[in-house]
């Protein structure tokens, strides 16, 4: 209750936040609350105070599912604010969390919770673990969405996430009708052991206080913090533990990978050799791909460029792969501060500023792990905006080889059919065609395998004419194979999706928000059909 924004009752009403500066918009993810369903709702992005002619509508949420949150893309839009409004007379318009993403990151972790397993040390019938990862932050005892634990000693609640995950963040909601307090001084543990229950685990965080009806974003202090468990632990005698939500947001954890950068071709902006008694020593973008482990300059182990205006490093992979993560070596000599700032890139275009970040260097450590969540390209590149040297001792990229066919994406996020046709041929090539039993198997595992809950069906790239009764693919693929669960398929709904449980195809209504499969490059020689929409810009 007290974690959410209300207006009075009104006509059209809205609420805004001020982003500080102009993004690019990614996507936005709002929450709403069972009382004021917010069917209808529009999300602007505004590049000024005033709304005008250039602000650019994402579009409408016209369905709210359980619970109550919805994802929208805004494609890329540019501007400092984004603007939620509610058209109708004596509306109340009431928020509990936006979430707004920009194009620097792909679409936004998944609570990896709710499909857990949660336990706890004990239980005051009927507040069971599992109500604390049940997708809802209703935060009043009665509602019948909280844990609880009886009065003990170290009181503690874990959540099975099934495998290891790669953890970002973990989002912890408090009681909202009583005992604030009871949380202060709760530790967040993440690992992969049981011993003690799992509270042996590396220490995340804690939580020091969370007012009634608040949820709160704990990030752990160590970067990349991996684990399949996570605790939450409070110690001392006669102590309650009581969670009205844990969401946790994560990637799945990197496998052993080899080095894919060793010995391959490496340039950068500029070369600085130095004079050293008898010779120059050479700092050229070759040296921190090679084996060399040293983190002093005059082991001819470390690159360095000139001071100049936004330098650069780059490595050619020489073929795109699925990045999961890039561990940098940082110089012990000295300069080690000259990296903050730098960003991560990748992706297939020699052109720096083209590929998406993967992150950016925010501390002078020694060695950094980052973590990709398997971007593609065939470039890695570390840069900084700025006038200054750059200058490290060490990469190493690990991913895989991405295959010869179409790579195929399930996306997290739930939108109608255009707008997942838009994000897929934004972020990626195409929604998904299907032309074999085969690529039809390699889809029902994908979506077994989801480590997020799924919508009943997923959206294909598939179409109806508007006017006739011939199916086909928008990737301009011939639609010679089919899964249909009735043939001919029933009329009159125009876009196809597959089952989430019995992977076969059925015609859908459009506006449904489903989850949608992605893939990223075309079969040879087709051309993929050409599609607008009045709400959204042209592809």
């Amino acid at each position: 209750m007290g974690s959410c924004s209300a207006t009075t009752a009104q006509s059209d009403p809205w609420w805004k936040v001020d982003l500080g500066r102009n993004y690019k918009i990614n996507a936005v993810i709002i929450t709403g609350k069972d009382q004021h369903p917010l069917n209808g709702v529009e999300i602007w992005v505004d590049a000024s105070k005033t709304p005008n002619v250039t602000s650019f509508r994402c579009g409408v949420i016209p369905v709210f599912g359980e619970p109550l949150s919805g994802y929208l893309s805004c494609n890329g839009a540019e501007g400092q604010f984004v603007r939620l409004l509610l058209p109708g007379a004596n509306l109340k318009l009431e928020l509990c969390e936006v979430q707004v993403y920009s194009t620097d990151f792909a679409y936004p972790q998944p609570n990896v919770a709710v499909k857990g397993r949660a336990v706890q040390s004990s239980t005051l019938y009927p507040a069971e673990a599992h109500r604390a990862i049940d997708g809802r932050r209703d935060t009043f005892y009665t509602e019948g969405s909280c844990s609880h634990t009886a009065p003990q000693s170290d009181p503690w609640w874990r959540v099975d996430l099934g495998q290891p995950f790669i953890v970002s963040n973990v989002k912890v909601t408090n009681r909202g009708d009583c005992c604030a307090d009871r949380l202060d001084g709760a530790q967040i543990r993440i690992g992969n052991s049981l011993k003690n229950n799992g509270n042996d685990n590396p220490w995340c965080t804690n939580v020091t206080h969370i007012p009634l009806g608040n949820t709160f974003t704990f990030t752990c202090k160590s970067t990349g913090t991996t684990g399949r468990y996570v605790n939450l632990l409070l110690s001392g005698e006669m102590r309650i533990l009581t969670l009205c939500e844990v969401e946790v947001y994560a990637d799945p954890a990197v496998e052993a990978l080899s080095n894919i950068a060793n010995y391959k071709p490496a340039l950068q902006s500029s070369t600085k050799k130095v004079w050293d008694v008898f010779s120059f020593l050479d700092a050229g973008a070759h040296k921190v791909v090679q084996t060399c482990r040293t983190h002093r300059f005059d082991k001819l182990c470390c690159s360095q460029t000139h001071t100049w205006r936004n330098p650069w490093w780059r490595v050619d992979l020489g073929a795109p792969y699925r990045v999961s993560a890039v561990v940098l070596h940082n110089r012990h000599d000295c300069c080690s501060s000259y990296i903050i700032g730098a960003q991560i890139r990748i992706g297939n275009s020699r052109t720096i500023g083209q590929n998406p970040v993967c992150s950016t260097i925010t501390n002078a450590d020694l060695k950094q792990t980052f973590y990709c969540s398997e971007m593609e390209g065939q470039y890695v590149s570390v840069n900084i905006k700025e006038i200054t040297t750059l200058t490290f001792c060490r990469v190493e990229v690990y991913g895989s080889r991405v295959d010869r066919g179409p790579a195929v994406h399930l996306v997290g996020g739930r939108l109608c059919w255009s707008d997942a046709l838009f994000y897929c041929r934004r972020h990626h090539w195409d929604l998904l065609s299907v032309q074999s039993h085969d690529e039809q198997t390699q889809v029902e595992q994908l979506i077994a395998k989801s480590v997020y809950p799924l919508s009943e069906n997923v959206w294909l790239g598939l179409r109806r004419e508007l006017m006739g009764m011939r199916w086909f693919w928008m990737s301009g693929e011939a639609l010679t194979f089919n899964q249909w669960r009735l043939f001919p398929p029933l009329f009159p709904n125009p876009c196809g999706g597959v089952g989430r449980t019995d992977g076969l195809w059925s015609p859908l209504s459009c506006a449904e928000h489903n989850n949608f499969l992605c893939q990223s490059a075309p079969a040879q020689s087709s051309t993929k059909v050409y599609y607008y929409s009045s709400k959204m810009p042209r592809v």
